[in-house]
């Protein structure tokens, strides 16, 4: 990955405790996309929460550029130097390492997700009946899910309790918690308006500015 011009030290070194925390306590899943980021050149930018207005966001650097690419196949690891991940200085002031982890899991999985439609659509012409090129409701749902595993594979009282009060986990009787997909689809459709059956969202392709 590469770091925009003129982020702070302590941001750096936070997002680099990070994905160091999250290839070494994550699932295999994690562990490949953290290591993608990584080795690739994907860009990674930290701007107040004024300007990012979430957490974290993640897109494509220039569709304008990426778009004059999609001519020729591309692989999944100089596609993912296409895509950006925007964490907000805030989240790291005030969620501290385990708000850092958290967002980068999450965006880690958009930005992975993006990455694969630009793959899917820079290979349109050779493979046209497999492109990828999911709606909102699905990049949300797969980001909520992969961030509810990796909670229950940190196991600390707080990821899990987290997990619990944004409705991503639930827990047993027995007291064992889960990744909970009716309270990841109750949390999309109260917090995006999105449902499985209703509205899903524009497609990735359009999210990112490539159609």
């Amino acid at each position: 990955m590469k770091f925009d011009n003129g982020i702070e030290k302590k941001y750096r070194r936070s997002i680099e405790d990070a994905l160091t925390a999250i290839a070494a306590k994550g699932n295999d899943d994690h562990h490949e996309v953290t290591q993608l980021i990584l080795d690739s050149k994907m860009l990674v930018q930290v701007k107040p929460v004024s300007e990012v207005n979430a957490s974290g966001v993640t897109g494509v650097i220039s569709p304008w550029r990426t778009r004059g690419k999609l001519d020729e196949p591309m692989e999944l690891m100089e596609a993912m130097s296409e895509v950006y991940i925007c964490i907000a200085a805030e989240t790291i002031d005030t969620g501290g390492q385990r708000g850092c982890e958290g967002t980068f899991v999450h965006e880690g999985r958009h930005a992975y997700d993006f990455a694969q439609v630009i793959v899917s659509l820079s290979q349109a012409d050779i493979n046209p009946l497999s492109v990828y090129d999911p709606p909102l409701y699905e990049l949300e749902r797969l980001a909520h899910r992969t961030s509810g595993e990796y909670m229950l594979c940190v196991n600390r009282d707080e990821y899990i309790n987290e997990g619990l009060d944004l409705g991503i986990l639930g827990r047993e009787t027995t007291g064992q918690c889960f990744v909970s997909d009716d309270g990841i689809n109750l949390r999309l459709k109260n917090n995006y308006g999105l449902s499985p059956d209703g509205n899903q969202g524009k497609l990735a392709s359009e999210i990112v500015g490539l159609r």
